[in-house]
């Protein structure tokens, strides 16, 4: 009888072994100015999370308990890169282009418009920058987070509730605009109005605004068409908008594994999110269109006259940049350069001037 008893016993030790090492539950808050339906919070819900759940889940290990505030329910636009920042969020999309001040060397695209329209080269180059300047991975760190994911929209045109067929037709508008994208507009006449994408199209109905700067894929999805019909093609180009960001606290805390995890499911969210933003923004102005939009090409001596008139806002931003101690005048050759490498024309050489 005694031996039943110890054979019981040691049949049940690997199971008690293994529940000795239970999946070790981790919190994270992850969080997005912009509701779901918007391309990169919605690929965050339907391709990120549940990619890490995956794979934590073949080995056991590990599993996280996400608490998601999507649509500004726990941080706005204006203020997640500090939630971030303060741990208030672990995890977060970070619009960077609002980021300005805190951020200067991750507004190389908007101070350098009219150049690159391709989203997927404009990445490629951005890329291939960040391999040369170091301080642009290191601003993120002096703020208490690291940067995970990059992305970026297609080719900003004019939304407005009037029609643009010169320069002249600006004279008196007012034009949202986002961060240093408001500078496009110095010299034109309009007066551009910093906001944010949730806020457009409430003040474009309600007159505040009389036209928003706006990149091909936002239009459908925010329905802008509805309140601003008409659409001007102007091409200032791809810009580079929004990072993935970790908390670096929160980051340092993870095991080795889960670091991994997060790492490879985020590198391939860029991927997949690139691809979808440039096919979103291919069928973006055709949705426009069958819905009631009209699309207009400014010509192209308005368009020349345009770049023309702006001063040359990027040798500025070097030298702001510069004197904060941070790379500036190096981070716009070494951008340019990079750019012509790879192709592209601009309507001016912003850093020859």
């Amino acid at each position: 009888m005694k031996y039943v008893k110890y054979l019981a016993f040691a049949l049940a030790l690997p199971v008690m072994g293994t529940s000795a090492y239970a999946t070790e539950t981790i919190r994270m808050t992850i969080a997005a100015g912009l509701p779901v339906h918007s391309t990169g919070v919605a690929y965050l819900e339907n391709f990120l999370i549940p990619e890490v759940d995956k794979r934590l889940a073949e080995t056991g290990d590990y599993q996280i308990e996400w608490t998601k505030g999507w649509g500004g329910t726990i941080a706005g636009q204006f203020d997640m890169f500090e939630a971030v920042e303060d741990g208030i969020v672990d995890m977060a999309y970070v619009n960077t282009l609002f980021e300005g001040a805190k951020l200067p060397l991750e507004q190389i695209t908007f101070v350098t418009p009219f150049g690159s329209t391709d989203l997927k080269q404009t990445m490629a180059t951005f890329d291939k920058v960040r391999g040369q300047i170091p301080e642009l991975d290191e601003q993120f760190l002096k703020h208490n987070q690291r940067r995970l994911a990059i992305s970026g929209l297609v080719n900003y045109h004019m939304v407005s509730t009037f029609e643009i067929n010169s320069l002249d037709d600006l004279q008196g508008r007012k034009f949202g605009a986002p961060g240093l994208a408001a500078n496009w507009l110095e010299g034109t006449g309009a007066t551009p109005v910093s906001g944010s994408l949730s806020e457009y199209y409430n003040s474009l109905k309600t007159g505040v605004y009389d036209g928003i700067l706006m990149f091909e894929s936002g239009i459908p999805t925010f329905k802008f068409y509805e309140v601003a019909p008409i659409i001007t093609r102007v091409g200032f180009g791809s810009q580079l908008t929004t990072n993935i960001t970790i908390n670096e606290d929160k980051w340092q805390s993870l095991p080795e594994e889960v670091q991994q995890v997060l790492t490879d499911v985020s590198d391939e969210y860029e991927a997949q999110l690139v691809e979808a933003t440039v096919e979103r923004a291919a069928k973006g102005l055709q949705t426009a269109v069958d819905n009631g939009a009209t699309i207009n090409d400014m010509p192209k001596d308005e368009i020349a006259a345009l770049a023309a008139s702006l001063p040359n806002i990027a040798k500025l931003w070097a030298t702001t940049t510069d004197e904060k101690g941070l790379p500036g005048t190096k981070m716009l050759e070494t951008w340019m350069q990079a750019s012509r490498d790879a192709g592209v024309t601009f309507a001016r050489d912003w850093d020859k001037e």
